[in-house]
């Protein structure tokens, strides 16, 4: 078999492969096969040679190794509540991940009591795309991912975008969304420009990073903020703001975006609606946004207005980088239809947009947006989620929803550049009274819940009797201002528990 390639491929004067599935597939001169987005193949010619060798299929990397050779560890792993309930990974940087440990460990833990998630918290070094990739796969039943420093970039590119724009190039998270579609690089320059197979998203992901925001300072100083932000978000009624959603929407988007399709986001169904050039936009202008997104009457915001990295391009006026990093955002979250207000990638600039409004001074955990031209088509799908699910989840199923295993050209213009920037896993209607009670007494231990980690918080005391029994293998956490023990209470061998007294606000 190797004799009959190595001779077959002396016949043609130039050859690329290209591994598709189990079979490699090889183009001469005169043209080129690959499997297009829609299925389809173009450029079929008598030059082209199937061969059954599977383990000489060598998939191209996008990225080269920054310093060294890949590696990770795996820091630590909280199973889930029940077998039901899958895994959600976290992948930190691991020049991050000491100075970092607490705040991330303490993430890991709310994201585990609050869903029941099983977490992994995994550290990288020297990573590629199709390294941390293949990370991310080895993982049985995952529901999503969260990437904490510079992990991964993958960027995809297109010979003409919109059919008007020409060759763009962009970071394109769905890559690492996508468990089990074929990527691939037609020309080998190391940018991924063919999606096909499964291409719709099987997890959900986050990205928390500084990278493209080497003006706002120190890296780890804003990470851990965020952190503890997310904490608060979960444990702390005072860090919650009001259930009222912002629609603001320049005059090229006043037929998109109604306010009643955003209503699901809050229960209160409140959305103040303002559009340039209409009626219920006589205050549209630079100024009033930036005082309505730093008033506490708004939680979320959804902004559609032309943008470039640096800056909105609003019909009568700019915002700049700078004018997000001075508001204190009352807003959980934005949705930011605004063209490459996301894309973090370009070393011309020292911020853009996207995350000047994830790291300002306020209260901002997630930004929805786009690293490229582009947008969250229908978002109407997305907002219907979010009653059900938290903003990963919903923004997974608006993926599917809208294109499902079929990405025209189209899909790949407006959305392909489509990311969450900070914790995917906000829920908008949560409140901490879902989880957080004043007092608690406990008398057995939930044997209902097969975790190796059981958290309980109260606002003010916990009541732990001689009868609560931990089981082998598992560590809980009475964590209240007062925690008393009855003078019965034992820990078994094999058991651990710990006292802590942050507890929760009611």
């Amino acid at each position: 078999m190797r004799s009959f390639l190595f001779a077959t491929l002396l016949m043609v004067a130039h050859l690329e492969v290209y591994c598709i599935n189990k079979s490699i597939y090889s183009v001469g001169d005169s043209g080129l096969f690959v499997p297009f987005h829609d299925g389809s193949v173009f450029h079929i010619d008598d030059s082209l040679l199937k061969i059954e060798w599977p383990d000489a299929c060598v998939k191209p990397s996008v990225r080269v190794a920054k310093r060294g050779v890949f590696s990770h560890n795996l820091r630590l792993h909280f199973t889930p509540d029940n077998p039901t309930i899958p895994n959600y990974l976290i992948i930190a940087e691991n020049s991050l991940y000491n100075s970092l440990s607490a705040e991330v460990k303490t993430y890991a833990e709310d994201a585990h009591a609050i869903y029941g998630y099983g977490v992994y918290i995994e550290t990288v070094q020297y990573p590629t795309p199709e390294d941390v990739k293949s990370l991310i796969v080895s993982y049985n039943n995952l529901c999503g991912v969260l990437f904490i420093g510079d992990v991964g970039e993958c960027l995809f590119e297109i010979d003409e975008d919109h059919g008007e724009y020409g060759y763009r190039r962009w970071p394109c998270d769905l890559y690492y969304m996508d468990l089990d579609g074929i990527w691939m690089d037609h020309n080998y320059n190391g940018i991924y420009d063919i999606h096909y197979g499964n291409v719709a998203p099987d997890i959900f992901f986050g990205r928390l990073s500084t990278v493209g925001l080497s003006s706002l300072g120190d890296e780890i100083a804003l990470i851990r903020r965020q952190l503890r932000k997310s904490h608060e978000y979960w444990w702390k009624s005072s860090f919650h703001a009001s259930s009222t959603v912002l629609n603001y929407i320049d005059i090229d988007w006043n037929d998109m975006f109604f306010p009643n399709e955003i209503v699901p986001v809050f229960s209160s169904g409140n959305v103040t609606d303002i559009r340039n050039g209409s009626s219920t936009g006589t205050n549209f202008s630079v100024s009033d946004y930036l005082s309505r997104i730093a008033n506490s009457s708004y939680g979320f915001t959804h902004l559609a207005a032309h943008s470039s990295p640096e800056k909105h391009h609003f019909t009568n006026g700019y915002i700049y980088t700078s004018d997000i990093n001075a508001v204190n955002s009352y807003n959980y979250a934005y949705n930011l239809f605004c063209c490459n207000a996301c894309n973090w990638s370009l070393d011309s600039i020292a911020e853009y947009i996207g995350g000047s409004y994830l790291f300002n001074n306020g209260k901002t955990l997630t930004v929805i947006g786009s690293t490229k031209t582009g947008g969250m088509e229908n978002s109407a799908s997305f907002y219907s989620m979010l009653p059900a699910n938290h903003i990963g989840n919903a923004f997974k199923l608006w993926w599917n929803i809208l294109y499902g295993n079929n990405h025209s050209l189209n899909a790949i213009s407006w959305s392909y550049g489509m990311t969450i920037l900070g914790d995917p896993i906000i829920d908008t209607r949560y409140k901490v009274s879902n989880k957080c009670v004043n007092s608690l007494i406990l008398t057995e231990f939930p044997n209902e819940n097969s975790s190796n980690l059981v958290i309980y918080k109260a606002g003010s005391s916990i009541n732990v009797s001689g009868s609560f029994v931990i089981p082998q293998g598992v560590h809980v956490v009475f964590d209240a201002p007062t925690v008393t023990l009855e003078s019965t209470f034992s820990c078994p061998l094999g058991a651990s528990f710990e006292i802590r007294n942050e507890g929760c606000e009611l």
